[in-house]
This record gives C-alpha cells, sequence and structure tokens, in this order.
C-alpha cells in the first residue's frame, strides 16, 4: 500500500516529468531544423545547467525534498536526451558520431563546472539587506 508522502513523490516526480518533455518539445520546435542534432545538444547543456544550479543551490541552502525530486528528477529527467544521444549513433559515421559526443560530452562539463562554481560563488557571499 502507498502513503500519502510516496504518493506525493510520486505526482511530484510525474508533474516535473510532464513539464520536462514540454520544454524538451518546445525547444525541438524553436531549433531549425536545418541544423542537425542541434536541439538534443541545446537540451542536454541547459539540464546540466537547471542540475547544477539545483545542486549549488541545495549544498547551500534548505531546498523542500519534493522540489528537488520536481525540478531534478522529474523535469530535468525528461527534459534531457541521452538515450536520443545514443541513438544518433546509427544516423552518423563513426568519425561525426564520435566528435559530436565529444562536443556534448565537454559542452556538458563545461556548463555544469560554470554553473555550479558561479552560483556557489554568489550563495556564499553574505546576502545584503534592501
Amino acid at each position: 500500500m502507498i502513503d500519502r508522502a510516496q504518493l506525493a513523490r510520486f505526482l511530484v516526480v510525474a508533474l516535473g516529468g510532464a513539464l520536462g518533455a514540454l520544454a524538451r518539445v518546445a525547444v525541438d520546435m524553436l531549433t531549425p531544423a536545418n541544423v542537425w542534432a542541434a536541439s538534443t545538444l541545446i537540451v542536454n547543456v541547459l539540464g546540466c545547467v537547471a542540475l547544477a544550479a539545483l545542486s549549488a543551490y541545495a549544498a547551500r541552502r534548505p531546498l523542500a525534498p519534493l522540489l528537488q525530486l520536481f525540478a531534478g528528477t522529474g523535469f530535468c529527467g525528461s527534459f534531457t536526451t541521452l538515450s536520443t544521444v545514443l541513438l544518433l549513433f546509427t544516423s552518423l559515421s563513426a568519425a561525426g558520431y564520435i566528435g559530436y559526443l565529444l562536443l556534448s560530452v565537454v559542452l556538458c562539463l563545461a556548463a555544469v563546472f560554470l554553473t555550479h562554481t558561479l552560483l556557489d560563488r554568489h550563495l556564499a557571499r553574505p546576502q545584503e539587506l534592501s
């Protein structure tokens, strides 16, 4: 039997996942069709930025566990597209796929490092009173 806490976790992940999937489709629709696989690269870099920001924030400030599940597991989990990156292997030459994979890894790692570092520094500063 599922209890209320488990149901709440399930529902926030489902809602985050639905919104992440819609955001993924929106990026596809906004990305020019003639730029091959650009939307996949864009969502993976943005997903890395979002997860790094969530992680940096949660390390410095209290964050509700349901919000973490909603944003991290739900939204980012359905927004990013590792399966699409792997599927691209079937439509590219080996050299093209390796180049794309390296570009994806380098950009995503840079996005995570920069986002986490910058946000962590910002959050570590004393808050100014308005």
